[in-house]
C-alpha cells in the first residue's frame, strides 16, 4: 500500500512540474500574443514552425527597442533562404520558376503562421492565383472544369518546373492524363477519308513567323519564308483549345477555328 502511495505522490509531482513547464512556455509567448492577437484565433492549418517558437524565424534587431521602434523585429534570414531551413531546396528548383517564388516572396501565397486553407494558403485555389492573374481570363462562358473542381495546381507547379508554363510535362501529355481517348495522337474529329487530325509531330502553322527575302528567281521582288530563327511551336491541344476558359464551345480559341491554319 505504501508503495502505491509513493508512486501516486511521484506521479503527482511530475504532473505539477509538467503544468509549471507549460505555464512557463505560455508566459514566454504571451508578450508576442499581447500585440499579435490574430495568432490567438484557432485556425485549421498551422505552420509547423510555430511549435518551435517565434525565435525560429524572427529575432530582435540589435540597438532597437521593441515594440517602440519600427523594424525592431526582423527575420533571421531573408526569404526564401529562411524557408529552406526546413523545406528541401532541391524540390523548388527548375528551368521555369514561378515569379513570386523566384523573387523570394513565399508569403505572397502562403500565410507564414496559420490559415484555414490547406498548405496554409492565404486564400483557397483558384482565388489565391487571381491575386496576380487576371480573373477575367479564367471565367469566360466555358470554363475548364478542372479549375473550379480541383484547382490550378492540378496542371501547374506553384513553385518551379522544367517545362514551360510550370507544367509537370509537355502540354499534350498533361491533357491526356484526363483525356485518355486522345492519347494515341489522333484527334477526336475525323477528317475526310477517315483520317484524323494529328496533334503530335507537326508544326502549328498559326505560330510560324514569316520574313521577307529576295526572290532567288527574281531579285527585284520579295517573297515570304518562315523565319529560321523563330520556328513555329509544335501543334498540340492548346493550339485549338484554351486550357482555362473560352467564349466558344469545347474551349475553342476562336469561333471559326480551322481558319487559324487552313484557308477554304
Amino acid at each position: 500500500m505504501k508503495q502505491q502511495q509513493k508512486l501516486f505522490i511521484l506521479a503527482l509531482i511530475l504532473f505539477i512540474f509538467g503544468l509549471l513547464h507549460v505555464q512557463t512556455v505560455s508566459a514566454e509567448e504571451n508578450p508576442c500574443l499581447a500585440c499579435h492577437a490574430n495568432l490567438k484565433e484557432p485556425a485549421k492549418y498551422l505552420h509547423a514552425a510555430l511549435k518551435t517558437g517565434c525565435e525560429t524565424c524572427h529575432r530582435k534587431e540589435e540597438g532597437k527597442s521593441h515594440p517602440e521602434q519600427k523594424k525592431s523585429i526582423v527575420l533571421i534570414q531573408n526569404m526564401p533562404k529562411l524557408c529552406y531551413g526546413c523545406h528541401d531546396q532541391s524540390k523548388f528548383k527548375g528551368k521555369m520558376v514561378h515569379a513570386p517564388f523566384g523573387s523570394g516572396m513565399c508569403t505572397s501565397c502562403h500565410d507564414p503562421h496559420q490559415s484555414n486553407t490547406n498548405k496554409i494558403l492565404k486564400e483557397p485555389l483558384p482565388e489565391v492565383c487571381y491575386t496576380c492573374h487576371d480573373k477575367k481570363n479564367f471565367t469566360k462562358k466555358k470554363v475548364h472544369s478542372v479549375i473550379n473542381v480541383v484547382g490550378c495546381t492540378t496542371c501547374h507547379s506553384p513553385h518551379a518546373s522544367d517545362f514551360p508554363n510550370l507544367l509537370p510535362s509537355s502540354a499534350t501529355d498533361v491533357c491526356i492524363t484526363c483525356h485518355k481517348s486522345q492519347s494515341s495522337g489522333g484527334h477526336v474529329i475525323a477528317m475526310p477519308g477517315k483520317r484524323f487530325h494529328p496533334v503530335r509531330g507537326v508544326t502549328d502553322i498559326s505560330t510560324i513567323t514569316y520574313i521577307k527575302v529576295p526572290d532567288p528567281k527574281n531579285p527585284k521582288r520579295e517573297i515570304e519564308i518562315p523565319d529560321p530563327d523563330k520556328p513555329g511551336k509544335e501543334l498540340g491541344c492548346t493550339s485549338c483549345h484554351d486550357p482555362h476558359s473560352s467564349d466558344y464551345k469545347r474551349l475553342f480559341t476562336a469561333q471559326r477555328l480551322c481558319l487559324k491554319c487552313h484557308k477554304y
